[in-house]
Order: structure tokens, then C-alpha cells, then sequence
């Protein structure tokens, strides 16, 4: 039979010849349907397992926003418990039989009240469709939602193919509703829904959190969120506010207007009493804690949070913030609720504070806070490993205690800084800790032979932050407002306090000299010193006292980590006095320039950062080298361990390759290089690339080869140099002029190891000419490395 004759016969087979079924109808869902109103009214039919959206908001936006309720558990991966996506605002459509959702485009607006302005921008730029579903017969417009709800709108999958976790599709043969996470409220409507997502491979993190690797299923919630009124002010952004901020295009601007827009990210906070003067608030800013965090930790956080209280007081805002312990009865998906969450993940990570904003004008709606547990336990270690030497170990256990909790408070008010609009300002730390929103390194200080640990870090907001808070949420009138915001900004500039947020800090090539992260100290140089006198005392006295109870003597290596890692923070911020430079976002005169940091600075931070390449700097007394035995049993290394060459013992001169090659790349970074030289032409005066490159071949290479145990540190880190050298020369950010240089520097190392080859003993005469070697390969080769494959440093961050 041919194939459309079989066709044929099958239709003709599967035409029903009973009487065809009903049409499902509006009232009939209803009727059999789990109610959940509020915001937007949901019906769930537990027969079925359709939900179903009573289409009353018609053309009139709201908020979408996903979420996770619980998390992956990875902070590689990144989808953590209380995690919110993109903010999008939509609106329902009717079209025929046909709803749709449709995301609105914010970026592009005519605020102005011509509606054919308004028309022309609208129509000018693209908006997207995200679902379309039929409605039901009846009198109520009822649609199925299934559809639009399991999809991965959270970009799930993307996230695991980004994070190298393999490709993951979403299965909806294993993904369904969850009747239990339907749920209504004044503001706003959830729907909770379980999505699994298969992979053919099981993605190497998700394998190590997912009972089975190749199908990890998580919980997404999809928020429809009601729009604030509009009584809010938004408050234009000023790159000295140290606020987050949004931005669009205003195609209603004035042509002698910037086209581009900026609003704080705020709270709406208003006085009973509007003026200057302090007065009661109309409703309080109030954050509420996870009660599933456990005592001590649990105070902690409470108290750091409420650190913001004496700011909102200082503004004028009495009573303005509060902090309070979640209530049993509360439900936290109520979006009334800001909430400061507890998060656990296999391995320690990252904390953030997020929120829900209006997209048109920046008013924060709901604070988010993820605060991750593990990270408690990094602090307590490092004060485990500093206090190892203490012969009073009751008075150590203490103090480390003591050292975590202030962590914990410090941190508290971080995060829930950001959701309250402010950026992070990691030049706080040159100005005394002027704000919680740096990033801090815990103190230790020496008092006489002994490390101190008794302020690791500073109690209360500081006077940054005080400052942000009068800028963004100060009350004044509308006829004052400007001047009294330029008041506040001239103020602060006279105090020196200096704000350098996330964009000109992180990013690759950031040269402000004083923005950086986990760092100390008005002078990074001097600190870096004080810092490696510190970490000196604290490896000399480093012992098995560092251990938790119980612990096998194999995983002192593991504590040990980030006491020979003391400074490398500390060294990140010195090297920016290097080629570095310093500007301001200021009003005044200070905002109008920006010049690179003194001669007499920047020679003195190349030889801060040299010092830490000497081999007594790097190489391990013996009698630690003894007691780092190996892992035992079971407890073999981990991420969090020093790679080694040797096994399973430990490897001292790959632990000093690590450091070596971390302040190599530091100082050879190819912008901080062209930068230096920028500056040599505009100034002699200034440290050129010639010098930096002899001092440190200087330091290394051509130094006095030492007898004993150290001469392996000092043969690795001469070949981590010349890999440092050969990287930038070959790196393609770095200028024509800089490779120039390197190459007269490369060619000078050449000779002189040539000579040092005929002077020198036979097993140094075989390490010279093994140098010269890779240098002549590495120099036509790029990809040629001296050292095949580099020992990786364990992670640092998050403090």
C-alpha cells in the first residue's frame, strides 16, 4: 500500500464515532479547581494538573520576575537557594480567542506627555512575545498557564552550558506544577513549579550535588508583581553617589539634554513630617531574617544589619530601618517582605544582596539578602592558622570565635547595603574603612612576638556610608532638592573620603591605585610589609593546634593554605600603585583630572613586591615542612588544597612557584605595563618598563644562587619569571612599545645567562642552560612554557 493510501486508512480508523467530548469551559474549572486569589487569581485542578489565569489585568503592566526557591547548591554553577532572575515588566494582551504575555521594551522611552511622541518610540523598537494561550468559553476569561510556566525562563540551561556543566534540556515528561507553591497575595502571585533538566553527561559540579548527575531537577518560581503607585520620586544618579543605578534612552529629552538617564536604586521612604528636620516615618524599611540560621551566627547577622539603623537616624529617618526575625506565621514569597536568607551550597561561596525594582524608575520593591554558610568557616580558619602559635589555646579558641562573628556582622550589613541601593566602594579601605561596602581583610597586628587578632574588623557603618544614605534618601523639597544633594556631595569630597565603585576596581585593567579588594591600610606598600612580617610570625609558629577537634594531622595542609597566602591580596593592591593612577568622580575641581601615581611611590611598591620573591620570603622552615604530612585515609586533597609535583607529600617549592608566579603576573599584567611606559614618556622621572624588568631579573635570576634546601625555590622562581616575561611579550594587549622593550630585556637576559653558563658549578651551569633554552624557544614559540603545567593556586575569595 502506498504511504498516503495507509495514511488514509489510519485517519480514517482514529475518527471518533461516539459523541465528541466537551469543551472545556471557564465555570467548570472553577468549579473544580484550588483557588488561589489575590494580585492575579489562580486556579489549580488537581485532575488534571493544568493551572489556570483569570485574564482581569488587562493592558495594564506589571512585574515578572523568576526565582529559586531552592537551590543547586554549587557556587561554581551559581543557581543558589532565594536566587532572583531578570526583572521583566509585562503586560496581558487579549487578541481574539487569543492571551499573550508581552515584555514591554524599558530602555527606550519618551517621557514626555505628547502621546505621539510616546507612539513613535514605541514604535520604533521591538517588544517580545513570551506566550500565547487560549482562552476558555464562559462568562470568566480563563486560560491555561502550562505552557508559559514550565519553560526555563530563568535561563537554567544556559547558565549550566556557561559554567561548563554540559548541555541540559528541559524535560517536561518529569516537570510539573507544584499545587502547594500556587499561592496569591495582595501584592503579588507565585506559581512554583519543578523542572528537571537532562544532560547525556552528567556536568562535573552537578555530579557532585545531584543524586544523579544526569537529570537535576529544582524548583523556579515565577512572580507576577503589582506596580507601585506613582507617588515615588525617582532621584537622578550621580557617578559619586556610590548607588547601583538604572539607565534608558529618553527620546523626549531636550537635544541639549543627555539622552541617556540614570536613577538611583532605592527604597520608598517618606517622613510623617516632610522637611529636613528628623521626624517618624510613614512606613519603616524592614528586613527580615531567615530563622533558619543557627545561634551564634543568628545574633550576628541581626546585629550587623542593624548597623544601618544609626544612618537612616542620622539622615533624619527615625525609626526608618528595622531588623526583625521572620515571624512564624509570615510567608516570605509575600513580596512585602524583604528578607535576608540563609544559603547553603557543598562548597563556600559567594553572598549578594539583590532586589526586585521598578524597571521605570528604579524604586526597589523587595530586598533579597543570600548570605552563604560556608564562608564563616574561611574566616575561622585563617584565624585557626593565625592563632596556632598561642600557648593560651582557650584564649585562641576565643578569639577566633570572636574573629568569625565579627565577619559575620560585617558582612550582614554588606549585603544588605546593596539592597538598599549602594555599590560596593572599594577604595574604603585607604580611608580608614570608611564603609561597609569594601571588601575587608580581617587585621592581624603584632604585639611584640605575638599575632593579635582582638579588632579583625571595624564595628557600625562608617562615614561613607552615612553619606549614602543622607544622598539617596534624604527629604527635601522639590525647590531645594539640588541644592541640598550638592551640599552633601561638596561635604563629603572635603572629609577626602574617596569612592571608587565596582567598574573601575574588578575589571581587567582597572589602574585606580587605591581600589582594591580584601585589602588594608591608607598605604597599600606599607601594609603589605606590615602584613609579611605578620604572616613571617604566623608560619613560624604554625602547629597542629590549627586543627578543629577530631581533624587527621593530614589536614593541617588545608589550614595551612591561607597563612602562606597572607598577602596575596595585599600584593594585588601594592602592584596598583604600579603604573597606577588616581581620579576622582567629585563635583570639583579633583574630578576634572586624573594623574599616575608618584615616581618615588611606584619604585617604592616594585620593591615591596620584590622583597616577596626572595627566597626567604617563599621557602618553609623546616620543622613546618615536617608537620604538613600527608592527607590520611579517605581525606584526600581537595579545591581547596595546594597542587603538588610530588604525590601525596608535601610540595614547598611548587607552594613557593604559586606565590611567585601570582606577584610575576601582577607586575608583568600587559595594561599595567603600558601604562607605566605611557608614563616614562611623559615623565623621565617615572619607573619605566626597563627598569621594572631589571630589578626583577635582578632579584631573581641573576641573584647569588643560595646553597641548601632554598636553592629549589629559587631555581622555580627564576623559571616562573621568564614564563611571566615570555607571557606578556607574547600577550596581544600589550603595546608595540612594551614588546619592544621586553624584547631588548629578553635579548639581555639571553647574554647574560650565556655568560652565567660558563661561570657557574655544574648542577647551576645545567639550571642556567636549561633557562636559556626555554627563553630561546619560548621567544619564537608562544604557547612554549618553561614550567609545562603551572601548579594552580587555590581559590582566595570569598572572604
Amino acid at each position: 500500500m502506498r504511504p498516503s493510501t495507509l495514511a488514509l486508512a489510519l485517519a480514517l480508523i482514529l475518527v471518533p464515532t461516539g459523541p465528541l467530548l466537551a469543551v472545556e469551559n471557564s465555570a467548570k474549572v472553577i468549579k473544580s479547581s484550588q483557588a488561589a486569589n489575590g494580585f492575579i487569581n489562580l486556579f489549580y485542578q488537581q485532575g488534571s494538573g493544568d493551572l489556570y489565569l483569570e485574564a482581569t489585568r488587562l493592558n495594564q503592566p506589571f512585574l515578572l520576575v523568576t526565582s529559586l526557591p531552592h537551590g543547586v547548591g554549587s557556587n561554581d554553577i551559581g543557581l543558589d537557594r532565594g536566587q532572583l532572575g531578570m526583572t521583566r515588566l509585562v503586560q496581558f494582551e487579549r487578541h481574539g480567542p487569543y492571551l499573550i504575555l508581552k515584555q514591554l521594551n524599558t530602555r527606550y522611552r519618551a517621557t514626555t506627555d505628547n502621546g505621539a511622541e510616546q507612539r513613535a518610540v514605541k514604535e520604533a523598537f521591538a517588544e517580545s512575545v513570551l506566550w500565547r494561550g487560549k482562552l476558555l468559553e464562559g462568562k470568566q476569561a480563563l486560560v491555561s498557564i502550562n505552557d508559559l510556566v514550565l519553560r526555563d525562563l530563568h535561563g537554567i540551561a544556559d547558565t549550566l552550558e556557561q559554567t561548563k556543566q554540559g548541555h541540559y534540556q528541559l524535560d517536561k515528561e518529569t516537570s510539573l506544577i507544584l499545587p502547594q507553591g500556587v499561592k496569591s497575595f495582595e501584592r503579588n502571585s507565585d506559581v512554583d513549579v519543578l523542572l528537571t533538566f537532562k544532560g547525556a553527561k552528567a556536568g562535573p559540579q552537578v555530579a557532585e550535588v545531584t543524586p544523579d548527575g544526569k537529570q537535576m531537577s529544582l524548583r523556579m518560581r515565577y512572580s507576577f508583581v503589582e506596580l507601585p503607585d506613582d507617588n515615588y520620586q525617582p532621584r537622578s544618579y550621580h557617578p559619586n553617589s556610590g548607588y547601583l543605578s538604572d539607565e534608558y534612552l529618553d527620546y523626549g529629552a531636550p537635544i541639549d539634554k543627555d539622552i541617556v538617564q540614570r536613577h538611583l536604586l532605592r527604597h520608598r521612604l517618606q517622613k510623617v513630617t516632610p522637611g529636613d528636620a528628623p521626624s517618624e516615618v510613614v512606613k519603616p524599611i524592614i528586613y527580615y531574617l531567615d530563622p533558619g540560621v543557627p545561634e551564634p551566627i543568628r545574633s550576628a547577622l541581626l546585629e550587623g544589619a542593624r548597623w544601618w539603623e544609626t544612618a537612616f537616624n542620622e539622615a533624619g529617618f527615625i525609626n526608618g530601618f528595622k531588623v526583625e526575625l521572620l515571624p512564624e506565621d509570615a510567608d516570605p514569597q509575600d513580596i512585602r517582605y524583604n528578607v535576608i536568607q540563609w544559603v547553603h551550597r557543598a562548597t563556600r561561596g559567594w553572598s549578594y544582596g539583590s532586589a526586585i525594582a521598578d524597571p521605570r524608575t528604579g524604586e526597589i520593591i523587595k530586598g533579597h539578602v543570600t548570605l552563604g554558610s560556608q564562608r564563616v568557616r574561611q574566616d575561622h580558619l585563617i584565624a585557626r592558622g593565625l592563632t596556632a602559635g598561642w600557648q593560651d589555646r582557650e584564649a585562641a579558641a576565643q578569639a577566633v570565635t570572636e574573629l568569625s562573628l565579627a565577619r559575620i556582622r560585617q558582612l550582614s550589613a554588606h549585603e544588605v547595603g546593596h539592597t538598599l541601593g549602594l555599590d560596593h566602594n572599594f577604595a574604603a579601605s585607604s580611608n580608614d574603612n570608611a564603609s561597609v561596602m569594601d571588601y575587608p581583610h580581617p587585621k592581624a597586628t603584632l604585639k611584640g612576638d605575638k599575632i593579635d587578632i582582638s579588632a579583625p574588623y571595624d564595628e557600625g557603618v562608617g562615614a561613607w556610608d552615612k553619606f549614602t544614605v543622607a544622598y539617596g534618601y534624604g527629604q527635601f523639597s522639590q525647590e531645594d532638592q539640588q541644592a541640598k544633594l550638592t551640599e552633601l556631595m561638596q561635604a563629603v569630597e572635603r572629609q577626602g573620603l574617596r569612592y571608587i565603585g565596582e567598574a573601575d576596581s574588578r575589571r581587567a585593567g582597572a589602574s585606580h591605585a587605591y581600589a582594591s579588594l580584601w585589602d588594608n591600610g591608607q598605604d597599600p606598600v606599607a601594609e603589605l610589609s606590615r602584613l609579611a612580617k605578620v604572616r613571617e610570625v604566623a608560619i613560624d609558629g604554625f602547629s597542629d593546634a590549627a586543627l578543629l577537634k577530631g581533624q587527621p594531622y593530614g589536614e593541617l595542609r588545608d589550614a595551612f593554605v591561607p597563612i602562606y597566602l597572607l598577602t596575596r591580596y595585599q600584593i594585588e593592591a601594592a602592584a596598583k600603585f604600579i603604573g597606577g593612577t588616581d581620579y576622582t568622580y567629585s563635583t570639583q575641581e579633583g574630578g576634572r583630572s586624573w594623574h599616575y601615581m608618584a615616581p618615588e611611590l611606584q619604585k617604592n611598591a616594585l620593591e615591596g613586591l620584590l622583597q616577596g620573591l626572595s627566597v626567604d620570603a617563599l621557602a618553609l622552615p623546616t620543622k613546618v615542612t615536617d608537620a604538613l604530612v600527608p592527607k590520611s585515609g579517605n581525606y584526600g586533597a581537595t579545591r581547596e588544597s595546594f597542587d603538588s609535583a610530588t604525590g601525596v607529600v608535601i610540595d614547598p617549592i611548587g607552594m613557593a612557584e604559586v606565590l611567585s608566579r601570582h606577584t610575576c603576573g601582577q607586575l608583568l599584567q600587559p595594561m599595567r605595563l603600558n601604562r607605566v611606559n605611557q608614563g616614562y614618556f611623559a615623565d623621565k622621572e617615572q619607573l619605566s618598563v626597563v627598569t621594572l624588568v631589571n630589578k626583577l631579573l635582578a632579584k631573581t635570576v641573576f641573584a647569588d644562587a643560595p646553597n641548601g634546601p632554598s636553592q629549589g625555590v629559587w631555581m622555580r622562581v627564576n623559571a616562573v619569571v621568564l614564563d611571566a616575561l615570555l607571557a606578556s611579550y607574547h600577550d596581544g594587549a600589550s603595546s608595540p612599545e612594551v614588546k619592544a622593550q621586553l624584547a631588548g630585556r629578553l635579548a639581555f637576559a639571553q647574554k647574560q645567562l650565556s655568560r652565567l653558563v660558563k661561570r657557574s658549578s655544574d648542577y647551576e651551569a645545567a639550571h642556567y642552560q636549561w633557562l636559556l633554552d626555554g627563553l630561546e624557544k619560548g621567544l619564537k614559540d608562544s604557547k612554549y612554557k618553561l614550567i609545562h603545567k603551572p601548579l594552580a593556586m587555590p581559590p582566595g575569595s570569598p572572604i
